[in-house]
């Protein structure tokens, strides 16, 4: 069970498709599609309280990046990672308005302070291979920078991807993902930006490092 965001899909469902159809998103010009798996305690499904996801740079020069390629298709994560994720340590939930004030019996998931809420920030590889739109397991074709820079196998600065998943939900005991331990969470990108609009947005908001909404505007 995935918890999806944008347009409707299915396993058959392509860019033009997602281009199509009705999306969720609120920026103009995104149709692509995100999912993440489906948090639960106890077997229910925990709602979701907010979900962004953010474009931006993590390389040195910004003006290297280049807007993703149309139909890219990436995951981010391992589903099959079954780990303890233990307070400090990579890859675990967190506490957002408010702080951590314990921990689950098994030590996997924050207790937040009332005012607060469960979180978890996914960041994306952003160094593409300038090739393959996707690859046998959704991730070869996307590599790390080195240095700041996109070099090697993958050359091509693209947007840094970062989902934001804010849960209704104060953490602790109870908790899993519908892939397992808090260790699995992982996230998928389909994208269907029409290419005009991620265009402008790339030039404008990452090349010049200027901060936008989505829809900036300016003086």
């Amino acid at each position: 069970m995935h918890t999806f965001f944008g347009p409707v899909v299915d396993a058959t469902t392509t860019t033009a498709d997602l281009l199509a159809r009705r999306t969720t998103c609120d920026a103009p010009g995104d149709n692509s599609a995100y999912w993440v798996p489906q948090l639960m305690r106890d077997g229910k499904p925990v709602k979701i309280k907010s979900f962004r996801v953010y474009y931006g740079a993590r390389v040195k020069d910004p003006s290297k990046v280049v807007p993703f390629p149309p139909g890219l298709v990436v995951v981010q994560g391992d589903a099959k990672r079954q780990v303890a994720t233990r307070n400090g340590g990579s890859g675990e939930f967190w506490c957002a308005g408010s702080a951590e004030i314990g921990r689950s019996a098994d030590g996997n998931w924050p207790i937040c302070a009332p005012g607060g809420n469960l979180i978890f920030q996914l960041v994306f590889q952003d160094c593409w291979d300038g090739k393959h739109i996707d690859s046998p397991n959704h991730k070869s074709h996307m590599g790390p920078m080195k240095d700041g820079r996109c070099t090697g196998e993958y050359p091509v600065a693209v947007p840094n991807l970062s989902f934001m998943v804010n849960y209704e939900s104060l953490g602790g005991d109870g908790l899993s993902l519908s892939s397992g331990m808090a260790s699995s969470m992982h996230g998928d990108f389909a994208n269907a930006w029409k290419p005009a609009n991620l265009g402008a947005l790339v030039k404008v908001c990452i090349v010049a490092s200027a901060k936008c909404g989505t829809t900036p505007s300016f003086g």
